[in-house]
């Protein structure tokens, strides 16, 4: 009797959206732009993906047009499903299974990783953070002089939250780490005694 799976060849860009959806166990990914600046992050740090990804500054940030259609493939395929959130389906949770257990323990802890530390930031602040770590990739948004007019909150916000040193956060706010600390104290914010 002949075996009735279906056997799916999968792009590298599929197989890095899938692991990336499905590293927080399975919790929902908020939208396209943390799509795209998740996997913008990913690319930066595994090697075989940059080398099939290309980003470009566009209305909010780096930006993949690739990674919109490789998604919409998914969705065709019925391993992702799209609301207003992007989530695996039954059958990309098994896909997922299939592709953790051929993935190198630090891969699978780089992607935890950018998930866990973008995933609950606001999208101002996740722009802000890519954004002033990019800063290349400002030059077509749409939303920069928002996130410039609301720089020094944001960064209190990203500091707060402990996702970005204090360093990072004074980067961010546009201001040099003992003026950002003067900020913060003028806030009545106590920062810790090593930072």
């Amino acid at each position: 009797m002949r075996s009735t799976k279906k056997v799916i060849q999968l792009t590298i860009v599929q197989k890095y959206l899938i692991l990336l959806l499905g590293a927080l166990n399975f919790k929902p990914l908020r939208g396209k732009t943390w799509l795209q600046k998740e996997m913008f992050l990913l690319s930066r740090n595994i090697e075989n993906l940059r080398d099939e990804i290309y980003f470009e500054p566009h209305h909010y940030g780096p930006y993949s047009e690739l990674l919109d259609q490789e998604l919409e493939n998914l969705e065709i395929l019925g391993i992702v499903e799209l609301n207003d959130k992007i989530k695996l389906t039954d059958v990309g949770r098994k896909v997922y299974t299939h592709l953790v257990s051929k993935l190198s323990p630090d891969e699978l802890e780089l992607i935890r990783e950018i998930r866990s530390e973008l995933d609950d930031l606001t999208e101002e602040e996740l722009l802000a953070l890519i954004y002033f770590s990019y800063p290349k990739m400002t030059k077509e948004s749409r939303v920069l002089d928002r996130i410039l007019k609301n720089r020094e909150k944001i960064a209190v916000k990203l500091y707060l939250k402990e996702k970005v040193s204090l360093a990072k956060a004074a980067e961010i706010a546009g201001k040099s780490l003992s003026e950002f600390i003067k900020y913060l104290k003028r806030q009545g914010i106590k920062i810790p005694l090593s930072y």
